[in-house]
C-alpha cells in the first residue's frame, strides 16, 4: 500500500502540476478527493499534494509560461472535408437508363505528422467504393452506413538543402499528386501510388526574365500487380517548367509545364484492363486490351492574376494539349481550354468564381481510367462511359463562399461523342449532360 501512495502522488504531481495541464486544476481536486475516499490517501497527505501543485503553477504563471497542448499535438494537423451534392443526368441516344437524380455525400479526413525535421507521414481516409476517381457514396438503400477507405498513406522526405539551391520532396506510398495537371488527363479524385520527387528552385531574376522558379517532377507509379506475370503495368513521369511573376502590381504569374508519360507494359495485357463505365480506347479485337502503351506528351500553359488594371477582379486562362506518339490509329489528340473570372479559390465569405472551359478527347490521346470521371466520353457505337475519351463539349460552373470555408457550387457538363460508326449515328439523337448542385464545408 506504501509503495502505491508513492506512485500515486509522484504520477498526480507529473500529471497535474505540469503548467501545460494546471487550466485543469478543478479535476485534480476531483482526482484527489477521490483518492482520500478510496484510502489510497490521507486527509494530510491530499492537502500537502494540492497545495505542492498550486505553489508550482503560480510560480510558472509568474514567470510567463503559457498553457499549452501537449508536445506531440503541436507536430500532428488534422484536417477534413463535407460535402453534399445533388446530381442530375440526363441523355437519351443509347442510354435512357442513364435519366436519373441522385443525392451524394463525400466525407474525408485526413492526419499528418511531422517526425522529424525531414520526414512527415500522412493518411487520408475518405468515403466511396474503390473506384480510384471517385469519393462519392450515394444515398440509397435504406439509410445504409456507407464505407470508408483509405485513400492515401504517405511518407514524405524533404531532405536539406541549401536555401539557395531551392526545395526537395520525395513521396513513397499513395499521395496528392505532385504533377502540374489538369481534368483533361487526371481526375483530381485520384491519387497516385509509387514513388515520386520534386525539386523547385529558389526564385530569382535577370535583366530579361522576371522573378522566375523553376521545377521539375518525376514520377516511378504502379498501376497494377499482375502475380501471373513480370509485366505489371507501370507509369514513368518526367515533368519540368517554370513559373513566372509577369505583372507584379496585378499579382499576375504565368506557369508552362511539359511532361512526358511512359506507360510500360499495357498494351496487350491480359491482366490489365479499364475500371469504369465503358471502354473508349481502342482494343483488341474481342477483348478489352489495350492497344496502345500511351506516350503522352503533355504541355500545360496557365496565367493567374489577382487583379486587372485598377481593379481588384482576379482571373485567369488555363489550357492543357496532349499528344500520345504510340497510338494505334490516328485520333491521338487532346486538349482543352477555359478561364475564370473571381478568386482561383475562394474560401472567405464573399469570394466567388465563375468559370468555363471546352475540353477535346480523341479516342486514344489518353488512357480512358485517368481523365474527369464527370466529363463523359463515347465508344464508337456512341455508349456513354463516364470518363472516358472519344468525347467534347463544355463545362460551366459557379462557387460562392457564403461563410468561411463554406462553398456553394454549381457545375454543368455538356458532353457529344468526336466520332461514332455510321452505323450508330442515326440511333444518336441527343448529347450527354450533367449538373451538380454542391455545398462543401472543410475544417
Amino acid at each position: 500500500m506504501k509503495l502505491t501512495k508513492i506512485f500515486v502522488i509522484f504520477l498526480a504531481l507529473i500529471l497535474f502540476a505540469s503548467p501545460k495541464l494546471i487550466a485543469h486544476a478543478g479535476e485534480m481536486d476531483i482526482l484527489v478527493n477521490k483518492l482520500v475516499e478510496k484510502n489510497i490517501l490521507t486527509p494530510y497527505e491530499a492537502q500537502i499534494l494540492l497545495a505542492e501543485a498550486k505553489e508550482d503553477a503560480a510560480k510558472d504563471l509568474a514567470k510567463g509560461e503559457a498553457v499549452t497542448a501537449p508536445d506531440w499535438t503541436q507536430n500532428v494537423k488534422i484536417k477534413g472535408d463535407v460535402r453534399f451534392r445533388t446530381q442530375i443526368d440526363w441523355g437519351k441516344g443509347l442510354n435512357p437508363a442513364h435519366e436519373r437524380i441522385r443525392n451524394r455525400v463525400r466525407a474525408r479526413l485526413g492526419v499528418e505528422g511531422k517526425v522529424n525535421d525531414q520526414i512527415t507521414a500522412g493518411m487520408l481516409a475518405a468515403t466511396g467504393t474503390t473506384d480510384p476517381r471517385s469519393t462519392n457514396q450515394t444515398l440509397e438503400n435504406n439509410f445504409e452506413m456507407e464505407d470508408l477507405r483509405l485513400d492515401a498513406y504517405y511518407i514524405d522526405w524533404t531532405p536539406k538543402i541549401p536555401a539557395e539551391i531551392g526545395r526537395a520532396d520525395v513521396w513513397l506510398g499513395k499521395f496528392n499528386n505532385p504533377f502540374v495537371t489538369s481534368e483533361l488527363l487526371w481526375d483530381t479524385d485520384i491519387l497516385p501510388a509509387g514513388v515520386a520527387a520534386q525539386y523547385e528552385s529558389k526564385t530569382f531574376t535577370t535583366d530579361y526574365l522576371p522573378p522566375t522558379t523553376l521545377f521539375g517532377n518525376f514520377g516511378f507509379l504502379w498501376l497494377d500487380e499482375i502475380s501471373t506475370s513480370q509485366r505489371d503495368p507501370l507509369m514513368y513521369v518526367i515533368q519540368g517548367g517554370t513559373r513566372m511573376d509577369v505583372i507584379q502590381d496585378w499579382d499576375a504569374t504565368t506557369e508552362m509545364a511539359i511532361g512526358y508519360y511512359d506507360l510500360a507494359h499495357v498494351e496487350n495485357n491480359p491482366g490489365f484492363s479499364r475500371i469504369g463505365a465503358a471502354t473508349t480506347n481502342t482494343y483488341w479485337t474481342g477483348t478489352t486490351r489495350y492497344r496502345t502503351d500511351f506516350n503522352l506528351v503533355d504541355l500545360i500553359l496557365n496565367y493567374d492574376s489577382k487583379a486587372f488594371f485598377d481593379f481588384k477582379l482576379g482571373h485567369g486562362l488555363y489550357t492543357d494539349f496532349i499528344w500520345n506518339t504510340d497510338s494505334a490509329a490516328s485520333e491521338d489528340f487532346a486538349w482543352m481550354i477555359g478561364a475564370y473570372l473571381g478568386d482561383k479559390k475562394p474560401k472567405d465569405p464573399g469570394q466567388w468564381k465563375l468559370y468555363g472551359e471546352y475540353r477535346y478527347l480523341e479516342t486514344d490521346s489518353v488512357p480512358d481510367f485517368l481523365p474527369d470521371s464527370d466529363f463523359y466520353g463515347f465508344t464508337s457505337a456512341g455508349v456513354p462511359g463516364g470518363g472516358g475519351t472519344n468525347g467534347e463539349g463544355c463545362v460551366i460552373g459557379a462557387q460562392y463562399a457564403i461563410w468561411k470555408n463554406t462553398l456553394l457550387g454549381v457545375e454543368w457538363y455538356y458532353c457529344v461523342p468526336v466520332s461514332i460508326s455510321s452505323t450508330s449515328m442515326a440511333r444518336y439523337d441527343e448529347p450527354y449532360q450533367l449538373l451538380q448542385l454542391d455545398i462543401a464545408v472543410k475544417f
